[in-house]
């Protein structure tokens, strides 16, 4: 913030104003008074040295005394408040008593002065003396002169004695100037040093205002990072703590907002995921079903129209609607286990031997295996008990060990081995055969996905096998994958040796 748009400049300024308004209007008002004050004070100084004077004189044997002197002086014997050129005269004798040297224009002067007042108004009066102002020519050089003004007591004392006292009017001036100086200076002296004092004063208090506008202009790009030093308790204190209190709030509000935004966001992106699954779900279901639809409407119809005239191709016929319905039955009943599974129903953890269900599940599969000429090697005769639910390892299993019966070669084999490690053991299925392309690797356990469409509907597959594993491991959190060797491909899950669950 630039000097002269802050505060301390503003107040600095208006102080520096409102003083200097004030002491000019002073000194207009003492410049006015102050002449008055010092005449009213050199007449009071006149009159005190006259009643010094008149007490002196008053007293014979102080006349006495000075008569004694050659020269006749005052100084030193009347008190002289005024510092006024005292003259005593006697009338009797015209003897002066001086408190200055004398000389003859002095002397004609005083006569000048007395000769003009009468003298019955100071006897015959209660007015012993007046002050009045005179002007006098005094030469100054060879054709030069200038006028003396001054201010004159001229009176009577009680012993009959004249008297003048006479105060050069240039004194008095001079005392005027010189209180008018001394003033202008005192007042510029502490004009400056006012400034200076409101300065370091605005200075103190402007600081905390312009951290509290550093920390309003933090928070107004939403860092809410820095606080309010709170150093005092009156009102900008309080300003600063309510700025920091200001501050944590909106910073909860905001990350509240933040928070809100974002799992509006990932509802919003779940809610198109799962319409976008949905469309696929149902475009996949429609392609699975249009088949055997189709099959089994083009058989109805042809024994609707009597093309099947005999008991033999009836039954043929007849097998084949079955057979059709069967599949989309399985289809079906394998979608209902998905969504189950997608849903998130429960799963029931129990302790069981992998190994026995393995072997169970290739004995099933004799008939199928006698068929491609293909041999099973599970050499694992040891009992593997795992965590697990046993009705979706089971899937699990068959699904893994069935897709490796479509996908042998014919007269190759099937491997199953065991991989223990810490807590969990990987069960592998090896079939024997072509590898998978490396484009289709990463998808084989997306829903529907068939790396080779056509082998894949020899055998009525309809890509929810490897989709199905994928969601029970997910619900165990077991690890599974695929992956390619040189002579075939490799599915694998692992299973749980070592589990806390506590089963119920």
């Amino acid at each position: 913030m630039r000097f002269k748009h802050s505060i301390r400049f503003k107040i600095a300024i208006l102080v520096f104003l409102t003083t200097l308004i004030t002491i000019l209007i002073s000194w207009s008002i003492s410049n006015h008074f102050i002449e008055k004050f010092y005449v009213a004070h050199t007449m009071n100084a006149l009159r005190s040295t006259y009643e010094s004077c008149n007490e002196f004189f008053g007293d014979k044997e102080n006349i006495k005394a000075l008569d004694k002197e050659e020269i006749v002086s005052l100084y030193g014997y009347v008190e002289n408040q005024a510092g006024a050129a005292i003259y005593v005269i006697n009338p009797d004798e015209f003897t002066v008593y001086s408190s200055v040297k004398l000389n003859q224009k002095t002397i004609l002067a005083l006569r000048s002065v007395l000769f003009s007042y009468d003298e019955d108004t100071f006897k015959y009066s209660d007015i012993k003396y007046r002050i009045v102002r005179n002007e006098t020519g005094v030469q100054s050089g060879a054709t030069q002169s200038k006028v003396m003004n001054y201010y004159d007591l001229v009176g009577i004392l009680d012993n009959g004695f004249f008297i003048v006292l006479r105060t050069p009017m240039e004194t008095v001036h001079d005392n005027i100037n010189f209180a008018a100086k001394l003033f202008t200076s005192i007042s510029l002296m502490l004009l400056v040093i006012e400034v200076l004092i409101v300065l370091l004063i605005s200075n103190m208090f402007s600081r905390p205002i312009i951290e509290m506008s550093r920390v309003a202009k933090k928070m107004s790009n939403m860092d809410f990072s820095a606080k309010v030093d709170v150093k005092s308790q009156d009102e900008i204190g309080v300003l600063g703590e309510s700025m920091n209190e200001l501050s944590t709030k909106l910073e909860k509000s905001i990350s509240g907002l933040k928070n809100a935004n974002l799992e509006l966001s990932n509802d919003i992106r779940e809610r198109e995921h799962i319409e976008e699954m949905r469309s696929e779900f149902l475009s996949h279901v429609s392609h699975e079903l249009k088949t055997p639809l189709a099959i089994i409407q083009g058989y109805a119809e042809g024994l609707k129209s009597g093309i099947a005239d005999d008991a033999e191709t009836m039954n043929y016929y007849c097998n084949v609607i079955s057979d059709e319905a069967s599949k989309m039955n399985a289809l079906v009943m394998r979608l209902i286990d998905l969504n189950q599974l997608e849903t998130g129903d429960d799963i029931s953890i129990e302790r069981f031997d992998l190994t026995e269900m393995i072997d169970g599940e290739i004995s099933s599969s004799a008939i199928l295996l006698q068929d491609k000429d293909v041999t099973v090697e599970f050499e694992e005769k040891e009992p593997l008990y795992i965590w697990a639910d046993a009705f979706m390892t089971e899937e699990v299993v068959t699904n893994y060990l069935t897709n490796a019966i479509h996908y042998v070669k014919d007269g190759g084999k099937i491997r199953i081995w065991y991989e223990k490690r810490e807590n969990v053991t990987r069960i592998c299925v090896f079939n024997e055969g072509d590898q998978i392309a490396d484009k289709d690797i990463d998808k084989l356990f997306i829903k529907f996905y068939k790396s080779d469409a056509a082998r894949t509907r020899s055998y009525g597959g309809s890509g929810i096998g490897l989709s199905i594993v994928a969601a029970i491991m997910k619900a165990h959190d077991q690890d599974f994958g695929v992956y390619n060797t040189e002579d075939g491909v490799v599915f694998y899950f692992e299973a749980d040796t070592h589990s806390d669950i506590i089963v119920d």
